[in-house]
């Protein structure tokens, strides 16, 4: 693919982005300070935590009626936006009742020029058992290793409580680039019923767009 096609890829991943709405958006600092759990969809979010490179202020969290979203502006062309550790809780609420049956796992809004990769790997973890469940979901541009946009688990036997943990990670070698700005869980049971269609909000991360410009002229002056 050329450098054009991967500029005008962003531009219709973008657009996609820009097309929809978001629900009950917060920023991950902001959750990670109050320590307020969070009902949504009938499920309750709580402890919330955040290590890595890209600071959880610059991580944008919405809720919907069947899952959580985190938008963020994960690159290589920016130091300090490589990764992020996302630690949080889900739990049946117990207004609702019932069990979580299976989640599933998605990106977009990834942008990758030559030997680069998007990466994110989630552990989800039965806390009344301590059964794990492992989602990965993966893109590194034509070529290379198979990618997996989205993944999807069952819980067996189904579960009240999770905790999980989430690593997004943005990978490139010398004069490539890597970028990814949304990720989203969803959950089927405790009350959010199948899940619909993803709905995509509107990014925090228009500067991807720029980026990738900016990584793909790099590279023509790396290479002249």
């Amino acid at each position: 693919m050329s450098y054009a096609k991967y500029a005008l890829t962003a531009v219709g991943v973008l657009g996609l982005l820009g097309a929809a709405t978001a629900a009950r958006a917060t920023t991950l600092a902001d959750l990670i300070s109050s320590g307020t759990p969070v009902t949504s969809g009938g499920v309750v979010y709580s402890n919330f935590s955040e290590t890595g490179k890209l600071a959880a202020s610059s991580i944008v969290v919405n809720f919907t009626s069947n899952g959580v979203q985190f938008t963020g502006n994960w690159n290589t062309l920016m130091p300090g936006n490589n990764n992020a550790v996302i630690g949080y809780n889900v739990a049946v609420n117990p207004a609702v009742g019932g069990t979580l049956t299976s989640s599933g796992l998605f990106f977009a809004g990834q942008v990758i020029v030559h030997n680069a990769s998007a990466t994110v790997a989630e552990s989800l973890t039965d806390t009344k058992t301590g059964k794990p469940y492992n989602m990965n979901v993966y893109y590194d541009g034509p070529g290379g290793l198979t990618d997996n946009l989205s993944a999807n688990v069952n819980f067996n036997p189904a579960v009240t409580s999770l905790k999980i943990i989430k690593t997004i990670d943005v990978a490139a070698s010398f004069g490539a680039f890597a970028s990814l700005n949304f990720v989203e869980n969803n959950f089927t049971g405790g009350g959010t019923g199948a899940p619909p269609p993803p709905v995509i909000p509107e990014p925090m991360g228009l500067a991807l767009l720029p980026l990738a410009l900016a990584a793909l002229g790099l590279r023509k002056k790396l290479g002249s």
